[in-house]
């Protein structure tokens, strides 16, 4: 994978970059998030031909298999091959199913992306996982296919709003919990944002490029995701993605605490971490009783689960481990913890 920063005078370079892989002739085409089309409307009238254009209107509820035929149906309307380009142009809903559908189309087109929220530029975009939700599962169906090319413009964050931007610091802050990683010594009062995202790529690359297909190290950038996606799936997606993880990371560190891998305080310390980017470390209540009913079923569906679930936890401050357990209760019983209640 190729990757790439454009650094300021991004109506200039960033046009450049989109002209480059729209050569006449190559049936290059671009999906893009219908919020970013509308934000840089004039940016993409620099693509000559607008029919190339696939207009997705990005969020959990259309990120399923029935927006997947449609792009599907836009790839071959525009009569795409193995060696066109695909450009994916959005955040993480957008590049997981379009990286998805460039995945498995003719088995495999070019695929490049151009993650416009920080959550996509230091996750989403990097590291080759593709999706879609199915029955209710978050990217119940996916695939590993890493990207020809990634840009990276932080740029764009200037137009994210807060909360999205929180979601992108969340997996900052995740990643800053690995040993591999220096984000916690980035990630000062007055932090430069393109060093931290430079980093916590790196850090996801360093993972992911000896345990691409998710089998081994890999598994530890899962910190706080499975408490995380059943808080998604269970609030319909109410509870954002960097709210769920933050949680999720937190009840981590509890039950950690709870099985003696760590002391009282640094269990304080990981939650100190988290409250100095004022992430959310409690959920709303309201959503306590469909978890006790439904929130073990769930967790049996993860598709990350064989016989025994695959939890994160901690053994120190910079020190993860995977922890195999079917103790499903005990870890519905965490959420009672981490409620606002």
């Amino acid at each position: 994978m190729k990757l790439k920063f454009i650094n300021n005078n991004m109506n200039i370079k960033y046009i450049s970059n989109l002209i480059n892989v729209n050569e006449t002739g190559k049936n290059h085409v671009f999906i893009i998030d219908s919020k970013v089309k509308k934000l840089y409307e004039k940016l993409f009238q620099m693509i000559k031909d607008q029919t190339r254009i696939f207009i997705y209107n990005a969020n959990e509820d259309t990120k399923n298999i029935d927006y997947l035929k449609r792009i599907y149906k836009f790839l071959h309307t525009n009569k795409v091959h193995r060696n066109s380009i695909i450009c994916v142009i959005g955040g993480g809903v957008t590049t997981d199913i379009a990286a998805y559908a460039a995945s498995t189309y003719k088995r495999g087109c070019r695929l490049v992306l151009i993650p416009t929220t920080l959550l996509g530029m230091v996750d989403a975009a990097i590291g080759g996982k593709t999706g879609f939700n199915f029955e209710h599962i978050k990217n119940g169906i996916g695939s590993f296919y890493p990207a020809e090319e990634v840009i990276i413009s932080s740029d764009f964050l200037k137009t994210l709003p807060t909360k999205e931007y929180k979601d992108g610091i969340t997996e900052i802050i995740k990643m800053s919990f690995l040993q591999q990683s220096n984000l916690q010594n980035l990630l000062t009062e007055d932090y430069n944002m393109e060093g931290v995202i430079k980093e916590a790529i790196r850090t996801k690359l360093e993972l992911c490029e000896h345990d691409l297909y998710d089998k081994g190290s890999r598994r530890l950038l899962n910190l706080g995701h499975t408490f995380g996606h059943v808080l998604e799936s269970i609030s319909n997606y109410e509870i954002s993605h960097g709210t769920a993880v933050a949680v999720g990371i937190r009840a981590a560190a509890i039950f950690s605490l709870k099985r003696g891998f760590i002391n009282q305080e640094i269990l304080e310390m990981i939650i100190k971490r988290l409250e100095k980017f004022a992430l959310p470390v409690s959920f709303n209540s309201k959503y306590l009783p469909e978890i006790m009913r439904n929130g073990e079923s769930i967790l049996k569906q993860d598709k990350k689960a064989d016989d025994k679930l695959n939890l994160v936890l901690f053994k120190g401050l910079q020190k993860l481990f995977i922890y195999r357990t079917d103790e499903l209760n005990e870890i519905i019983s965490l959420f009672q913890e981490v409620s606002d209640d």
